[in-house]
């Protein structure tokens, strides 16, 4: 009878101690880190202009890199100087293959859309210019955001607010600071519409400071767009539900 007792103990034992290694075997497959496949696309802002490394989505994939979640960060980006709204949806119609293969989507749009309002119009500039725009620019943001999720449904969607630099360039504008409000508004009630998108401001870290822009004095610098990057990634950090599973 005591033999029998001592081999139930051994087993009961062995069993518990044998729980920890199945728990932490556990634990290492769903920690084991993943790639990500990130689209970038948009105007100048995602191509990088005025910082020879890349830009923001450079300083993107470094973060994401550190992350003990990910290994790897691919990138593909089709930011382009100059694009508009109306041109968006052939980019992403161009690339639609690799769109469909991506988890992280970044967007900067717009700032051209605005620029076009100024060009037009540069000895008559009216705030309703600027509102009869944004209402045209909203419209087609909705419409881009609904390819991008016939595209892929699954992948996590980041738009990057517009700033104002302006002010210095374009003094005659005084309203300009709320023309940026207005625009930026208008677009995160669009993207919120959607499932698992964010909409990213960055006005306030160009506010009064040129220290951030490049030479032209309107696109960021390498420090403009580290500090861009932070943000978004400081957002993104909020909303992990974009690493998935």
């Amino acid at each position: 009878m005591n033999k029998f007792l001592l081999l139930f103990l051994c087993v009961c034992l062995v069993g518990c101690s044998s729980t920890p290694t199945m728990i932490e075997e556990k634990e290492q497959v769903q920690m084991k880190p993943r790639d990500l496949q990130i689209v970038a696309l948009g105007d100048s802002l995602t191509e990088g202009v005025g910082d020879e490394q890349g830009g923001y989505v450079t300083f993107i994939k470094q973060y994401l890199e550190s992350r003990d979640d990910v290994n790897k960060v691919f990138v593909h980006n089709f930011g382009k100087r100059g694009l508009r709204s109306t041109q968006l949806a052939d980019v992403m119609i161009n690339n639609e293959s690799v769109i469909q293969q991506a988890d992280l989507i970044f967007i900067t749009i717009g700032g051209n859309d605005m620029m076009k309002v100024v060009r037009s119009h540069f000895l008559s500039l009216t705030y309703d210019l600027f509102v009869k725009e944004q209402q045209a620019f909203a419209s087609r943001l909705d419409e881009q955001l609904q390819l991008l999720r016939h595209m892929n449904q699954d992948a996590y969607i980041v738009l990057i607010g517009l700033y104002n630099p302006f002010s210095s360039a374009f003094p005659n504008i005084p309203e300009m600071d709320e023309i940026i409000h207005m625009w930026n508004e208008g677009s995160e009630e669009v993207i919120s519409r959607y499932d698992r998108t964010l909409f990213v401001p960055i006005a306030d870290l160009f506010e009064g400071r040129d220290d951030v822009l490049y030479d032209d004095q309107f696109h960021p610098n390498k420090i403009g767009y580290e500090q861009m990057a932070k943000r978004i990634y400081e957002y993104l950090q909020r909303h992990q539900e974009w690493i998935g599973e």
